[in-house]
């Protein structure tokens, strides 16, 4: 069988298929099971940088400011992301506080820094040697950033509580909802497949 010079596996059939280059919009489906190999998205590296710039600035105010402001019986008390997770450090809640901050904590920033620097490497036209693992790298660690599953529980505790205790949103919860909607797009807008191209593009350049 030949092998075209570009060749991608399909990644639910493993049928070897030549790899082309897909319009903004239309998307590219694997002829023996259909599944969706690629969707048309340009512009990808701007949108990362962009993206992962805004990410990483709102991040600091959604981790570190008051998502939920309890107030019962006059005694008002605030809480953070980061509070939350030394409360259930602190209480002893050390496999669910770790669970945390691994997914709405580490995962995303790392997520956010490493999408940064690949997207600001690949608009520089700069060729090193690591970007490829960053990218690899990326890949895996943007499965364990669940920000939206923690915002899901945070809604279920205002639920819970309104009919006992006065919440009132902080700023922090604006924050981190922007910051979800950001990690959304990211996942969504992003095609993986042309930071791939941007890098094959910027090492067949000139030196």
């Amino acid at each position: 069988m030949t092998v075209p010079e570009r060749a991608t596996a399909c990644p639910e059939c493993d049928l070897l298929l030549q790899d082309v280059a897909v319009p903004p919009g239309s998307e590219s489906v694997c002829p023996r099971c259909g599944h969706v190999l690629r969707e048309g998205r340009p512009d990808s590296v701007l949108h990362a940088l962009l993206l992962s710039t805004l990410g990483l600035m709102l991040f600091g105010p959604a981790i570190g400011m008051p998502l939920l402001s309890l107030s019962v019986t006059g005694l008002r008390q605030e809480a953070s992301l980061a509070q939350a997770v030394l409360a259930l450090a602190d209480n002893g809640f050390w496999e669910v506080a770790l669970m945390v901050a691994t997914c709405a904590v580490i995962a995303p920033l790392l997520n956010l820094w490493l999408l940064f620097a690949v997207s600001v490497t690949l608009q520089l036209r700069s060729q090193p040697s690591w970007l490829p693992l960053l990218m690899r790298l990326n890949h895996h660690v943007r499965e364990w950033a669940m920000l939206e599953v923690f915002l899901m529980g945070v809604l279920v505790s205002m639920v819970k509580l309104k009919d006992i205790a006065e919440l009132l949103p902080g700023i922090g919860l604006y924050c981190f909802v922007c910051l979800m909607l950001c990690a959304l797009l990211l996942n969504t807008i992003i095609d993986e497949h042309e930071l791939w191209q941007t890098w094959d593009m910027n090492q067949a350049g000139p030196h």
